[in-house]
């Protein structure tokens, strides 16, 4: 579940705090799309956490609960010791969320979390758009793999790469990595630490570009994304990104395959010709390759990331003497014919072009 907003709220960029002056810690912000590491609040780690659980009963669960809501917070257990707990923060609506945490199968009670307070600032986390990364428009929204795609929305820094530097707009944050379909997508130019593109509208702004390198050969259709540290965490696209695919799945970008070559270029309308297709990104992860000549399954024998062979089907009889008589078929309709209207063998021979190239040849 996720939050929209229109583009009017987002770009006035507004200003909100949380108040709630009995807590002893400040309430923290988060983005509504996940993830963000986030670490349980001071006032819990009375608790002994357990390390390296040994099966899923036991060990450390965070759950961040709202009025209507509980989220799952993903443990990170490589930076979770004996009075700390990181998790990573799932995509939830803008709303409060407690943190409530159980050790080894056990809860810690109500009243000892913030000393039992009714929803403590201190021991929660607020989602909010302004602190969410955002996709307003995507440029190529196809091409094949290794496609350069510019990424324009809400991106908040202007910084990749760096523990040190801050952006150009004040802000304390930066671009930790980029994914097209699961894959990197990768911000700057090979052997280089040359970006792309990242920049921002102008030095106050949250809005600006991104540009990333696609990596990987899958072909089929991708979602895009992008990761901030700080209070930022994943990016969400606008709905109007998504496009319906073929397989009726929603997705941001599609790659596909290339053909650049197909030989030979004449063979039997009897079928039996080995062609071989020459190209870029065959793919078959999703299903296996599928070639049709003239409309008709060419019968795939190799496949290879730039080479595809397969055996040509034979052309149906009926459209072998339409195109002895020059006729024109259409659907529905029905054609008699006559001995006397098949041309000679000789005058056939035309028609029969290339037989001599491979695959059967009538006599």
């Amino acid at each position: 579940v996720t939050l929209w907003c229109t583009e009017e709220e987002e770009e006035e960029e507004e200003e909100e705090e949380e108040e709630d002056g009995d807590d002893d810690v400040a309430p923290q912000l988060t983005p509504a799309s996940g993830p963000h590491p986030y670490t349980v609040p001071q006032l819990l780690r009375s608790a002994s956490f357990q390390l390296n659980p040994t099966n899923d009963v036991f060990g450390n669960r965070v759950t961040l609960v709202s009025d209507v809501l509980s989220v799952p917070c993903d443990v990170e257990r490589d930076s979770t010791h004996g009075t700390q707990i990181m998790c990573y923060t799932r995509a939830m609506p803008a709303d409060q969320y407690v943190v409530h945490v159980s050790v080894d199968g056990v809860p810690i009670p109500d009243e000892a979390i913030c000393r039992g307070a009714h929803k403590p600032g201190g021991c929660s986390l607020y989602t909010r758009w302004y602190r969410t990364p955002t996709i307003r428009s995507l440029s190529p929204t196809s091409g094949p793999p290794g496609t350069l795609v510019t990424m324009r929305g809400m991106i908040f820094t202007d910084v990749y790469g760096s523990n040190t530097d801050k952006s150009s707009n004040g802000l304390n944050t930066r671009f930790l990595r980029a994914y097209a379909g699961g894959m990197p997508c990768e911000l700057l130019k090979p052997n280089s630490d040359e970006l792309y593109r990242l920049e921002l509208d102008r030095d106050t702004s949250w809005w600006g570009h991104m540009t990333c390198r696609m990596t990987g050969g899958y072909v089929g259709h991708h979602n895009i994304s992008y990761i901030l540290d700080g209070q930022f965490g994943r990016s969400l696209p606008y709905k109007s990104q998504y496009t319906i695919s073929a397989l009726n799945r929603l997705a941001m970008f599609q790659t596909y395959a290339e053909v650049t070559g197909v030989s030979p270029s004449e063979g039997s309308v009897l079928g039996g010709t080995l062609l071989t297709i020459q190209g870029r990104f065959f793919d078959q992860t999703d299903r296996p390759a599928l070639v049709l000549v003239g409309g008709k399954r060419c019968h795939v024998l190799s496949v290879s990331d730039d080479s595809i062979t397969c055996m040509t089907p034979k052309r149906p009889m009926m459209m072998m003497m339409m195109m002895a008589n020059n006729m024109t078929a259409y659907p529905g309709e029905i054609y008699e014919h006559h001995v006397s209207d098949v041309p000679p063998r000789c005058a056939c021979l035309p028609y029969l072009k290339g037989n001599t190239r491979g695959g059967l040849w009538h006599p």
